[in-house]
Parts: C-alpha cells; sequence; structure tokens
C-alpha cells in the first residue's frame, strides 16, 4: 500500500492545450493568440490549434479590434469566452468564506476563486458574494440563462432549504445542495488525488471529521442523505468524550483538529495550533508524537474495516491534521496494513488529498456537471419548489442522476 508521505499520489492529470487556452481566456477576459502563446508557453501551431477547435465548439468567439487603435494595419482577433455556452457553478459556504468554481458545458473546470467572509455575514449577503466570484471567473459577466445548475456545499445537519432558495433566486438555474464532505471525495475523485478512479473512500481531518464514499462513480448518500459520516463512527464507545450528534466517542471527538489539540493540550502541551502541533511533532515533542499516533491508528482502524466492507481501489486522507506529515500518518497506515484483509489490501492505494481547501467547491461543481464522466449523485438534494420552502418542508431527494447533459 503506496505512503503518501513517501510515494506521492499521483499529479493531477495535466490540462490539454484546449483546456490551457480555456482557462486563460476565462481568467484574463479579452486576449489575442499572441498573448495565449506568451502566457502559456505553448507553440504557436498548438494555440492556433486550440483556438480554431474552441470556435468551432462554441466555447470561445472572436471580435476584431485594430492593433493600434486608429483603424490602421490588420486588425487583431481578441478571444473571450462565448457568454452564450451553458456554465455550471460549484458554491462552497464555510464559516469565514465563501468559495466558487466554474466549469463550462465541456465539463472543463475553468477555475476557482474565494473571498473572505466577516462572521456576521447573512446568508443572502453570501450568495451575492458567490454570484460576484462566478461572474468573475465567467469572464466579467453571468449571461441571464446560461447557468445550467449550481451545485453548493453546506456543513452540520442543516439541510440548506434557506440556502437552495437563494442560490436559486440569484442564479435563475437549479440548485443542488449536498454535504461538503461528500462533495470534497467528488472534487478528489474528478480532478485531484483519485481523478478517474470510479471507486474511492476520502477522510478529511479538520475542524470536524468528515468522508464520502464513491462506488462505480456514484456519490453514495443513502435513503436519508447521512451515508459516508465517518465522523460518528465509534471508536471509544466506554471512555468516550460527548459529540455533538449527541452520542459518545465518535471518531469527530478523537480525530478532529479540536480534539486533537485539546487531548495535546491536556498532556501540557502549549501549541496554539496545527502547525504548531506539527512543529513540536518534529521536534519529538513526546506529548505531540504520542497524541498523533493515537490519532492515526484510530483513524486507520475505521478506514480498514470500511475498507473490508467497501474494497474502495483508493482512500483518500486530507484536511489540515495531514500537515502533521509521518507522526499521523505512519500509524494510520501501519492500522491499515495490519487491519485490511490481504485481498482488499493487495489492490487499494493510499493518496494525500490535492485539492486542498478548493475540494468542496470542485465537488460541487462536479456534481451538476457530471464532470466525473460516471454517475455522481443518484439521489441528490434539489431546491424545493416554493410551496415546500414556505411550508418549511425538507428540501426533496429526487431519482436521477448527473450525467453530462
Amino acid at each position: 500500500m503506496p505512503d503518501p508521505e513517501s510515494s506521492p499520489a499521483p499529479a493531477r492529470r495535466k490540462p490539454s492545450s484546449k483546456e490551457m487556452v480555456l482557462r486563460l481566456v476565462s481568467h484574463h477576459g479579452s486576449v489575442t493568440r499572441a498573448q495565449l502563446m506568451a502566457l502559456s508557453g505553448l507553440p504557436r501551431t498548438t494555440v492556433y490549434d486550440a483556438v480554431a477547435a474552441l470556435v468551432d465548439s462554441g466555447a470561445i468567439t472572436t471580435a476584431p479590434r485594430d492593433e493600434d487603435g486608429r483603424g490602421r494595419g490588420r486588425p487583431v482577433e481578441r478571444l473571450t469566452l462565448n457568454p452564450g455556452r451553458g456554465q455550471f457553478v460549484g458554491i462552497e459556504f464555510t464559516r469565514r468564506s465563501t468559495r466558487v468554481a466554474l466549469a463550462n458545458d465541456a465539463c472543463q473546470l475553468m477555475g476557482v476563486r474565494s473571498a473572505e467572509e466577516p462572521s456576521t455575514a447573512g446568508r443572502r449577503e453570501r450568495v451575492l458574494t458567490a454570484h460576484r466570484l462566478a461572474a468573475a471567473l465567467a469572464g466579467g459577466s453571468l449571461v441571464p440563462g446560461a447557468v445550467k445548475g449550481v451545485g453548493v456545499g453546506i456543513g452540520g445537519p442543516d439541510p440548506g432549504v434557506e440556502v437552495a432558495h437563494l442560490v436559486r433566486e440569484r442564479f435563475a438555474a437549479p440548485v443542488r445542495v449536498e454535504r461538503g464532505p461528500r462533495l470534497a471525495a467528488l472534487g478528489e475523485a474528478t480532478w485531484g488525488a483519485a481523478a478517474g478512479e470510479p471507486d474511492l473512500l476520502s477522510v478529511s481531518l479538520s475542524r470536524e471529521v468528515g468522508g464520502g464514499l464513491i462506488q462505480s462513480g456514484a456519490l453514495v448518500r443513502g435513503p436519508y442523505a447521512t451515508a459516508g459520516e465517518l465522523g460518528h463512527v465509534n471508536v471509544e464507545r466506554e471512555r468516550g468524550r460527548p459529540c455533538h450528534c449527541g452520542g459518545h466517542g465518535c471518531l469527530d471527538t478523537v480525530a478532529s483538529s479540536r480534539a486533537v489539540l485539546d487531548r495535546y493540550h491536556a498532556r501540557g502541551g502549549l501549541a496554539a495550533g496545527i502547525a504548531d502541533l506539527a512543529a513540536a511533532a518534529r521536534d519529538d515533542d513526546e506529548a505531540a508524537r504520542r497524541v498523533l499516533a493515537e490519532t492515526g491508528r484510530a483513524v486507520g482502524g475505521v478506514l480498514a474495516a470500511l475498507a473490508n466492507t467497501f474494497a474502495p481501489a483508493v482512500i483518500v486522507v486530507g484536511g489540515e491534521l495531514t500537515r502533521t506529515g509521518a507522526a499521523l500518518m505512519d500509524p494510520l497506515k501501519q492500522e491499515l496494513n495490519e487491519l485490511v484483509v490481504p485481498a482488499v489490501r493487495a489492490h487499494l492505494s493510499l493518496r494525500a488529498a490535492t485539492l486542498g481547501t478548493t475540494a468542496t467547491a470542485c465537488g460541487a461543481v462536479a456534481l451538476v456537471a457530471g464532470a466525473t464522466g460516471a454517475r455522481t449523485a443518484s439521489r441528490s438534494v434539489d431546491a424545493p419548489a416554493p410551496d415546500d420552502l414556505a411550508s418549511g418542508a425538507a428540501t426533496t431527494a429526487r431519482s436521477g442522476n448527473t450525467g453530462r447533459p
């Protein structure tokens, strides 16, 4: 089983020349072929061929503009995104920031942007920020009717009814809401550490422990939209700490960054955050190394049980706690090696997440764009009709999949 510390995850697929050109046009708004050559470093023929293909497909448009502004000489074509083409938007709302990803209707990721938000910002204000970021990614504006779908990642048990309504109202497009950790798994399966893998298990070790499971290209949600809640697998029933879910001894009470720091402080540690804890572990601080080893074994045990049950091809581990490096990951890997049955272990790849803080927004856009090339959410949460919202009904589950439009 590869070690993500010594054997990094396969690099993300190198973008094609067309993808590079499309992203540059999206980022700069209006460029010439000569500027694209300078920005991309691609040969002239490659740039011209990519531009021709994108113009033929309708992804970008050309408009003549005088080179010197006085009408003399051969006009130089400026390249811009075609505002009439469909776009897909992915949004993540965190406690202090809003992140937005944009993909075109060819399922090509065009970029991710984020903005810090004050803790006092209301939901409507956050949605306006998301719309502004999406417009910037689209080249400055979102043409009415161009957005084909919006995916939204949320945290906690909130079903996202109000957020879905506000997003649908602002973007004038269908909206699908999903738990953030599940979308992070989808993001890693689409553009990250497990790109192209149809079967994977993902865990995120941050302020909370979250996870996601993808089988045969489908994001597993379960009939009650609660599948993949790795943070609430019990690991310390007899002496476990209370969990915000109402239980005791959940993995979240052991392996979240908050829980790890609390245990370290209880042993006399002074680290103010995960970066300090990582530094202490590197300096052979016994308390830091012991706490991280306990955490790694707990996470490894849960992942091993799930690997034996679902036999994923890949396990992706991400979140801020992974910054502690080998002090966490070595015990985690050891637990997997000891507990995963040989038939599964022989085919299992352990990889470090690569998308970082953009994973959920990327997964949200993949959810609505069908960018994995396989089925994603067989039962996704859609924005309910206005009558449902008025009556306070929960979001409705609908059948279907997000195959490529």
